[in-house]
């Protein structure tokens, strides 16, 4: 039996409070952890070893904020309504992965696929971004329990954790170009998803 992107009411229902909120918080509070880890805001998340340690404070802070709402969402990817379960939307099936791959094609003849939200393309950049988001999330805990400020870092194995939670400066930047990329080829063709995430519909 094969399957069939759905325009039912599962595809194309509105996001639910709880979803957006959760949404909006990772936008945040993702945007924040990355501008101040990277040194695009202040000293970068680097003066963990200097006396003054300002900076790496306020990222730690942020960084764990950002990984409680991801957790939250990862929670309401199983327990939520039924538009937002991974279950429904994944692409882990033959079915899926084809729609991702049309999806593809589309885009290199310059047309924009018309897919209900979480269908095809969108669908997998989505739950990329959530396996690198829960990978930096669970480092940064990992870092902010290790990490002593003031002190310098020389265990093996956090220093090593720290080195590659460093990757969400190239990471974090690619999926907001996606995103936003995303999002502005939809506005153009009519479907203004950006609303849906400020609750202007």
């Amino acid at each position: 039996m094969t399957e069939t992107p759905r325009t039912t009411a599962i595809a194309t229902a509105p996001l639910d409070v709880v979803t957006r909120i959760l949404q909006l918080g990772l936008a945040v509070f993702g945007i924040w952890a990355w501008l101040t880890g990277a040194g695009w805001i202040g000293a970068g998340a680097a003066d963990y070893e200097r006396p003054d340690h300002f900076w790496y404070i306020q990222h730690r802070w942020v960084g764990i904020t950002f990984t409680a709402f991801l957790l939250a969402r990862i929670l309401w990817g199983f327990v939520g309504p039924a538009d937002v379960r991974f279950v429904n939307w994944v692409p882990w099936t033959r079915e899926r992965l084809r729609w991702v791959v049309e999806d593809v094609r589309s885009l290199l003849h310059l047309r924009i696929p018309e897919r209900p939200t979480h269908v095809g393309l969108s669908g997998f950049v989505e739950a990329l971004g959530l396996l690198a988001f829960l990978w930096l999330g669970l480092s940064g805990l990992s870092n902010a329990i290790t990490i002593t400020p003031g002190v310098k870092l020389t265990a093996a194995l956090p220093h090593l954790i720290k080195h590659w939670h460093q990757i969400g400066n190239v990471l974090v930047p690619a999926y907001l170009i996606l995103h936003v990329g995303g999002t502005v080829a939809h506005s153009i063709v009519g479907r203004q998803v950006w609303k849906k995430m400020l609750f202007l519909e």
